[in-house]
């Protein structure tokens, strides 16, 4: 009876961890369509690189934690990132271009896989070294990237073991706050928050945003995320930090769940 119980053990251990793997692999995002094969030179952080034909590449679908490559002061999980970047990389990637080319510091957007054709920025998302980001109109893999960011989130690895309060900083943004008024003119929706905080849902992003579903959000709390900016202008009561969010899939209604 024991050997038999032990050969049970092993049996269902087996197809435990045959399970979690196929779901493991069922939440990274495998290529779709055609690839060019590249060199890699040298990595700079956890979502951009070199190629050796001197591109500076930016990973599409993903923003890890900043380098402070001048003081050092880097923001948790920022090493950590550009290490298992380096990693997944190795010698060559390849990649697929998104629909806009370049950013605005000339770096070259792409999506980019392993060898095994399997997208860098999911593998990042899962083990919890960035947060996933939606910028229209490059929204390929991102019902692939929101299932690998959640691998990490359920797990509380990386960046999902820190807190979500709201910061006064410069920079990619994380948080959650409570929507206390909204306004709308030329710039857009604007949500005022209980924080020292707007949001910004841009003209161009208009079709996302019907006046419905914007007003719905009134005293809700929403989980954002975003790149910030403080706004001023000469009476200082009406500084502020402004958070543009440019797709439904950057900010989350807490309390429709």
């Amino acid at each position: 009876m024991k050997v038999i119980f032990q050969k049970k053990r092993q049996v269902f251990l087996a197809l435990f961890l045959f399970l979690s793997s196929a779901s493991y692999a069922n939440d990274l995002c495998r290529a779709s369509g055609a690839l060019e094969r590249a060199q890699v030179k040298r990595v700079v952080d956890g979502d951009t690189l070199y190629l050796a034909d001197g591109r500076r590449v930016r990973l599409v679908g993903i923003n890890t934690p900043e380098l402070d490559h001048e003081k050092g002061l880097h923001e948790p999980f920022a090493v950590a990132a550009k290490r298992r970047l380096i990693q997944l990389s190795g010698r060559y990637v390849y990649l697929q271009p998104s629909k806009d080319g370049r950013d605005k510091y000339g770096r070259y957007l792409y999506y980019l896989f392993d060898k095994d054709r399997i997208s860098l920025s999911s593998q990042l998302l899962s083990a919890g070294l960035g947060y996933r980001v939606a910028v229209p109109p490059n929204l390929a893999y991102q019902a692939c990237f929101q299932a690998s960011e959640q691998v990490a989130r359920n797990a509380h690895l990386g960046v999902w073991q820190q807190s979500l309060q709201w910061r006064p900083q410069a920079g990619f943004v994380m948080a959650r706050v409570a929507i206390t008024s909204i306004a709308h003119n030329r710039g857009g929706w604007w949500l005022e928050t209980n924080q020292g905080l707007v949001i910004n849902l841009p003209p161009s992003a208009s079709d996302y945003w019907p006046a419905q579903k914007v007003f719905f959000l009134q005293g809700h709390t929403v989980e954002v995320r975003g790149w910030q900016h403080k706004r001023s202008s000469r009476k200082s009561k009406y500084q502020s930090w402004v958070l543009t969010v440019k797709h439904p899939n950057d900010i989350k209604d807490m309390d429709a769940m």
